[in-house]
């Protein structure tokens, strides 16, 4: 109770969200907890905000007094600041690097800003890196859609507020659960836990006419607040899945492979007595698994997901 409450007191008066500690960890774990997990708290949007659903950022503002979050959720967040708390004292002092510079431009009326991780500066050139704790999957299956956004974003902040131009740009991946018998075993696993992932720059064009876009759809949703229904999330943004058939091979839990149509699957599946078919649902995990933090008050989860 007193943990609880400690929680409570020392958070509200920042972020008005109530924490709670459901695995009743030791009074001195939540502290770090919380407060390795402060953010700056910046003017106008930041980058992470702007790329994501203006849905989501107008229901976290209208709700922040209502949230809860566990204190034991926060663990991989922490540990994504600690890895680039150490990377940024390590580049203090080093020859063209510049360290976590937070960067903001105007854009129709509203302030957009980001911290970069890394910037390197030579032949009037800026090589970008952004360091991300993340999971060997992330990396696998390629780079996240998110990752090109948020760098494509940091490379127009460059170019309108520092007057240079973004040659190249990297994702510095910190793989959280990588493991060496895997890499040794698998020719697609990566064979490090720790790598740099090249991410893809689009025209300068293109860059100003999706920041252009996005401060446009949250400059609305921010308009229409209470007035009129909410823009609605993409599929994209609630992580949707469509649905698909599994086959299993024997008591495997893992699936042998995965079919767009049921009558694919049991065709693959006839021919081996051991296989079955397991049938998975359309999902959308973001909003189904409350990633967002806001599904109970999101009338489209209610009218749409959860029925």
């Amino acid at each position: 109770m007193a943990i609880a409450l400690y929680n409570l007191i020392l958070y509200c008066h920042i972020t008005h969200m109530k924490y709670t500690n459901k695995n009743k960890l030791p009074s001195a774990v939540v502290k770090a907890l919380l407060h390795s997990d402060k953010a700056q708290v910046v003017q106008g949007l930041r980058v992470t905000t702007l790329i994501d659903s203006p849905r989501i950022s107008q229901l976290r503002r209208q709700h922040s007094k209502e949230m809860v979050e566990d204190v034991s959720n926060m663990v991989y967040r922490v540990l994504g600041n600690s890895i680039h708390k150490l990377f940024e004292e390590a580049a203090e002092g080093v020859n063209d690097v510049v360290s976590e510079e937070r960067l903001s431009h105007e854009v129709n009326g509203t302030m957009i800003s980001g911290a970069i991780d890394y910037q390197f500066e030579g032949d009037n050139l800026i090589d970008l890196k952004d360091y991300k704790s993340t999971s060997v999957f992330s990396v696998m299956m390629g780079p996240k859609v998110e990752w090109e956004r948020q760098l494509n974003v940091y490379a127009y902040l460059v170019r309108h507020s520092k007057g240079l131009k973004v040659g190249s740009a990297t994702v510095i991946a910190v793989l959280r659960d990588w493991r060496q018998a895997d890499a040794e075993r698998r020719g697609d696993y990566p064979k490090a836990p720790i790598l740099e992932v090249p991410i893809n720059l689009w025209s300068e064009e293109d860059q100003d006419i999706y920041v252009e876009e996005r401060v446009r759809l949250h400059k609305v949703a921010e308009l229409e607040d209470g007035l009129v229904p909410l823009p609605e999330c993409t599929d994209e943004e609630m992580w949707a899945a469509n649905e698909k058939w599994a086959v299993h091979t024997g008591p495997a839990k893992r699936a042998t492979k995965l079919f767009d149509t049921e009558g694919e699957a049991k065709t693959f599946a006839s021919k081996s007595s051991k296989r079955r078919v397991v049938h998975r649902p359309p999902v959308k995990r973001r909003c189904e698994q409350n990633y967002c933090g806001v599904s109970q008050w999101c009338d489209q989860y209610n009218d749409e997901v959860k029925k």
